[in-house]
């Protein structure tokens, strides 16, 4: 209905029918004079007479000049004409330009548009319906599942599977007798700082870096200095986002001159990644520096605790004493015979190395380190066990870079070198993302006769009501600590580092759990490191 009077009296008919329905009666409404004289369509295909091209198919470059020479050499057939100019045979399939062009043949050769026919269409020539991308999408088909090399190995040992990003992490490793997973974490605990673990830890993010600007990209790309690490060194390393925030930690090994390999934490490996090429192709294409994720190439172990110097004595032929292989430190190693390379760091406070080998030796190695060890009196452990030594020695994960955090809430604004930019250096100082209104890292301990911590439970003064006026921080990770007799935790606190040695209130309005905290330093055990260093 083109007419304006027939759109208007068409318009009142529908909304009479809409009232119909709900049972209603619909007034009666006179349409507004308009007028309703005929409509007379012309069809126009081209404009013609005019100097330059007359594009139909926008993507694949095709004028109404080039239908035409179509035409004049014989290509009639609308299949024809397709094929020799490739109208309509882009990504979209003719559906922003078939019409014009099959009509612009059908002017040309002297027929109606009907004679002329349509061509074959294929997908996607209509939208695909969103349901088509998510088949399968349910339950556990809805993400990818990503397996580390041991992953038999864990599941022989009944360990249940948690998921990390996209993989999927043993959690711990059930014993007879144990009921549920806290038993088997407090035994796993105690196992590394008394005897030795093994734990899998090849999800981790492993980013190859080379070039002869590799240095410069490390500088630029962290907020301390990397460019000075020396061959066979590894330095700790804090990246920020450009608006100041803290990214991501993690390790960087320097593997020869102008090679080094980065390490991330499991959930941020992709992210990273993305980073590290958005840098090099955008804000420093001057740097002649390749980055390549080799996560999936290699497998690797965590080997800790007390007695871990002598498990790694019994598969490698190094020496790994503290002068020859100190702490933070990495060196090539045949591991059982296989070429490897061995990182002496920790993520638990213990003596600790790192095992790296390719990922197709993963299964076996790691069955022969957790016989090793069951042999010293340890054995393996998991995600669970993980948490907790690390809460004990105030290390972080992602549960405190949550996205919101900087350096100085972390108590990490030492890290920010003052002698280079890099990104985030200048946000990072801007007013609001330092000073005493922000919240700060600090541990948490149960200073009454409940002694439950939660993470997530909210933080306020000890003696003010728990509502969100009120709110003063909130506990980021918790755990029961074996090795310290109670429940240890860490928290975000407004001022927190001023606040050390005073008494909050930690509420969990959903669990129904109040408990009063003492505020205490994020590091519970050996604050010196001296168990890390041998």
């Amino acid at each position: 209905i083109f007419g304006t009077a027939g759109a208007l009296a068409s318009g009142l008919e529908a909304a009479r029918a809409a009232l119909r329905a709900l049972g209603l009666r619909a007034p009666r409404i006179a349409p507004p004079a308009a007028e309703d004289a005929p409509v007379s369509i012309t069809p126009f295909w081209q404009v013609t007479g005019l100097p330059g091209r007359a594009f139909l198919d926008l993507q694949n470059d095709v004028t109404t000049k080039d239908i035409a020479l179509a035409a004049q050499e014989s290509f009639r057939a609308v299949e024809h004409m397709k094929r020799y100019t490739t109208q309509g045979m882009a990504p979209d399939q003719g559906k922003t330009s078939n019409v014009t062009a099959l009509a612009v043949l059908a002017d040309i050769t002297g027929r109606a548009i009907p004679e002329v026919g349509t061509t074959t269409y294929r997908p996607p020539y209509v939208p695909v319906p969103i349901g088509a991308m998510g088949a399968g999408g349910a339950g556990m088909g809805f993400a990818p599942r990503r397996r580390a090399p041991a992953e038999a190995a864990h599941r022989d040992r009944a360990a249940p599977m948690l998921e990390a990003g996209l993989w999927y992490r043993p959690a711990y490793y059930p014993r007879p007798g144990e009921t549920g997973w806290r038993p088997a974490c407090d035994r796993e605990v105690r196992l590394v700082r008394e005897a030795v673990g093994v734990a899998d830890v090849s999800t981790l993010g492993k980013i190859a870096l080379q070039g002869p600007d590799a240095a410069a990209l490390l500088d630029h790309v962290y907020a301390n200095t990397l460019s000075t690490l020396a061959p066979g060194r590894v330095r700790y390393g804090l990246m920020l986002r450009p608006d100041g925030h803290v990214m991501d930690d993690g390790t960087v090994a320097c593997l020869a001159p102008g090679s080094y390999l980065l390490t991330t934490t499991t959930h941020a490996a992709a992210q990273v990644m993305r980073h590290l090429e958005f840098v090099l192709q955008c804000l420093r294409p001057d740097l002649d520096a390749h980055a390549v994720s080799v996560t999936d190439q290699w497998a690797q172990f965590a080997v800790t605790g007390p007695r871990a110097r002598r498990l790694m004595a019994s598969l490698v032929a190094e020496d790994l004493g503290d002068r020859a292989l100190p702490h933070m430190r990495w060196c090539p190693a045949t591991i059982a015979g296989i070429q490897g390379r061995l990182f002496r760091v920790s993520f638990s406070g213990e003596v600790g190395f790192e095992i790296a080998i390719p990922a197709r030796h993963g299964d076996a190695l790691f069955r022969l380190l957790v016989a090793q060890a069951e042999a010293l009196g340890g054995g393996a452990y998991g995600l669970e066990a993980m948490n907790v030594l690390r809460i004990e020695k105030g290390f972080l994960t992602h549960a405190e870079m949550d996205g919101r955090t900087t350096a100085f809430d972390l108590g990490l604004e030492r890290m920010l070198s003052k002698d280079k930019d890099f990104i985030g250096r200048l946000a990072a100082s801007r007013q609001g993302l330092t000073g005493p209104e922000r919240a700060q890292l600090v541990g948490l301990r149960p200073a009454g006769a409940v002694q439950e911590l939660l993470g997530g439970a909210s933080l306020f003064d000890e003696g003010a009501q728990p509502v969100a006026a009120n709110l003063q921080g909130h506990v980021t990770s918790a755990g029961y600590s074996p090795t310290l007799g109670h429940t240890i935790a860490l928290g975000l606190l407004t001022n927190g580092r001023a606040r050390i040695g005073t008494r909050v209130r930690m509420v969990d309005h959903m669990r129904k759990v109040e408990t009063l905290c003492e505020v205490c330093q994020p590091c519970f055990f050996d604050p010196e490191g001296g168990r890390a260093r041998g």
